[in-house]
């Protein structure tokens, strides 16, 4: 309950609901050019993005859903031109949303930026790939396995419920995937004097955590709220941003309560002094 209080408290000193708005925009700006790239990347192995973008119902809006599924459509037909300029517009819009990552989780160690403004540009470049083939290999490999298990089947005989089991274990690998890579940004980023930092905590709590708000704010949106009545077309957009927003604050919590936990078990230390022998001596 103290760990919740003192959550709370940082979120208000630390402004967390102005990062993870300008986490959002910039989300936004990279989404589109990504869906571009993916489009092209996944034509390549016969599979459709639309069928992956679909998986997702559970976890993000129905009206946001609609806007990618309609954007996919609309770039079906792509030129190569416009594939190459989709990925250099999706990695400066990411890598601008990482850095300001990485100024956020410095935030919530209550520290600024430790390095040069060099190294951390290669640093939001470097965490730029590792989340987009992240979350690339983590919708693509369980499609990609079911294709190559289905063609293996026709040699050799594979029931449909092992292609299946394969297919379900998205979850757990898009899980691990995700969990792995928040782990390491926690890790590298920020910079702590103690020994032991903790980083899985933060890591498996914004996992938990994303997936609990994302699937509760699909609930809400899908069944009671009803933005396209308040701001008329754009109310997919704006459950779209909506939901963006709570990817990045769950994200910098992570890093919040990490902090947190690395700080009280400091302070349990700190109350533990070892007297030497000559301490005691003088005593004497």
């Amino acid at each position: 309950m103290d760990i919740l209080k003192e959550l709370l408290r940082r979120y208000d000193r630390h402004r967390l609901h102005l990062i993870s708005g300008t986490l959002a925009f910039f989300f936004l700006l990279a989404l589109f050019p990504l869906l571009i790239f993916l489009n092209a990347l996944l034509g390549t192995f016969d599979l459709q993005l639309l069928d992956l973008i679909a998986s997702l119902e559970d976890l993000v809006p129905k009206a946001a859903l609609d806007i990618l599924s309609g954007y996919v459509l609309s770039i079906s037909s792509t030129s190569t031109g416009l594939i190459s300029f989709s990925l250099l517009a999706t990695l400066y819009s990411a890598s601008v949303a990482v850095t300001s990552l990485i100024h956020s989780i410095h935030t919530a160690y209550n520290q600024r930026s430790h390095r040069h403004f060099v190294i951390t540009k290669l640093w939001s470049l470097f965490f730029t790939f590792l989340i987009g083939i992240a979350l690339t290999s983590s919708l693509v490999l369980p499609a990609l396995g079911r294709n190559f298990l289905t063609f293996v089947s026709e040699y050799i005989p594979i029931s449909n419920a092992v292609i299946e089991l394969w297919t379900n274990l998205r979850w757990i690998l898009t899980a691990t995937i995700i969990t792995a890579t928040l782990a390491l940004l926690y890790k590298v980023i920020p910079y702590t004097p103690y020994k032991k930092q903790s980083v899985w905590p933060g890591a498996v709590f914004s996992l938990i955590g994303w997936m609990v708000v994302s699937l509760l704010f699909s609930i809400y949106v899908n069944n009671y709220a009803n933005y396209s009545l308040v701001y008329g077309p754009l109310g997919a957009v704006i459950a779209l941003m909506m939901w963006l927003f709570f990817t990045g604050m769950i994200i910098i919590l992570g890093a919040e309560l990490n902090n947190i936990l690395d700080e009280r078990r400091n302070k349990k230390l700190s109350q533990y002094v070892k007297v030497s022998d000559d301490d005691i001596d003088e005593e004497d």
